[in-house]
């Protein structure tokens, strides 16, 4: 039962960053939307640069890491020890 709770909150922790990054990103182009225009035109961001597959997966990986042993050790924490 640890290990099922472990992954949930594992991928609860992905879930959560995917929505804190669509935010956060919504958030900088709605800051820079008034002040991107220059004589030559828009300057912007390329979001298709970061969008390489391995490092995706690694990130994806660590955040999917780091929420599964929170929730783990905390679990594991609690568990009764056998007695002396």
């Amino acid at each position: 039962m640890i290990y099922l709770k472990s992954i949930v909150a594992g991928l609860l922790a992905v879930i959560a960053a995917a929505i804190l990054l669509v935010i956060v990103v919504a958030v900088g182009f709605w800051a820079k939307s008034d002040s991107s225009q220059t004589e030559t035109g828009s300057l912007g961001w390329d979001p298709i640069a970061l969008a390489k597959p391995f490092t995706w997966l690694v990130v994806v990986l660590g955040i999917f890491l780091v929420g599964f042993f929170w929730e783990f050790f905390r679990a594991y924490s609690k568990w009764p020890t056998p007695p002396d």
